[in-house]
């Protein structure tokens, strides 16, 4: 029988998260506001609602820990650039036109976004695995070897197999879409 983490056990496993993952939060975060203070408020929006679901975090160095703080920090962004849409003024000046041109343009990189990450999740596992590591969680090649455990030379080919067959799956159903 287990029992229940203490705050101390708590505060550490935030902690070690905080330490591992607030770059690479980070980093998703500002590519998508294109602002670092919008980015750094992502980031703790994401870290609150973390410490929130501390339970349902296993091992701090999984895989799954990794995508889901990276997939909080992005939510999370998301949306403060959905809420910034919304909160569009009826008369724009040139410099907040230019602001919401980009959020817009994440929106559009966002629906985009949602096309690749159903073609990757229709991939074979370990072509899946390596490319979702490597572009929606933005891991490296060798973090990638370290996580699952492979020679970064496999995992090199593993990215390059999966993107042909990633090409493949979008160009055939964007050959779909031109005969209807």
């Amino acid at each position: 029988m287990h029992s229940a983490p203490t705050a101390a056990d708590e505060k550490q496993k935030l902690t070690e998260i905080y330490e591992k993952y607030r770059n690479r939060m980070y980093i998703t975060a500002c590519r998508i506001l294109n602002d670092p203070y919008l980015a750094e408020d992502a980031v703790h929006e994401a870290f609150v609602a973390i410490s929130k679901n501390l339970d349902k975090i296993g091992d701090t160095d999984s895989i799954q820990t990794a995508s889901y703080v990276i997939k909080a920090a992005k939510s999370r962004a998301l949306n403060m650039v959905r809420q910034k849409v919304c909160e569009m003024p009826t008369l724009i000046s040139d410099e907040d036109a230019k602001e919401d041109e980009t959020a817009l343009d994440n929106i559009c990189e966002k629906e985009n976004y949602s096309y690749i990450v159903s073609a990757i999740l229709s991939l074979d596992e370990k072509y899946r695995d390596v490319l979702s590591l490597y572009y929606l969680n933005e891991l490296t090649v060798s973090e990638i070897s370290h996580l699952l455990s492979r020679k970064e030379n496999t995992v090199k080919q593993q990215l390059a197999r999966g993107r042909r067959k990633l090409i493949y799956i979008i160009e055939k159903e964007a050959l779909n879409n031109e005969k209807k």
